[in-house]
């Protein structure tokens, strides 16, 4: 499973962006959608906390979430970390 990264805001605005193919656990896509389900709508207030946008890419469609820094779960760390650390300008 494909899953996109893009970063935005924080101290120095810098957007990056990451993708990574990998093999999600149950228990992440079911994090994932319940974040995805919890979101309020509307544009994000904004904020100096980085903001990740994580696009999963399903045969059968993309799952968007949208978080700040302060909002990421301890479960979803290391897939962040990871695209992080593969993320570019």
């Amino acid at each position: 499973m494909r899953v996109t990264l893009e970063t935005s805001g924080g101290f120095t605005g810098l957007r990056r962006h990451a993708t990574l193919d990998t093999d999600l656990n149950d228990d992440l896509q079911s994090l994932l959608a319940g974040l995805s389900a919890a979101e309020p709508a509307g544009a994000p207030a904004a904020s100096a906390q980085p903001r990740y946008r994580l696009t999963v890419h399903h045969p059968t469609g993309d799952q968007i979430t949208e978080l700040t820094e302060s909002e990421v779960p301890a479960a979803l760390r290391p897939l962040l970390t990871e695209l992080l650390r593969r993320a570019t300008p």
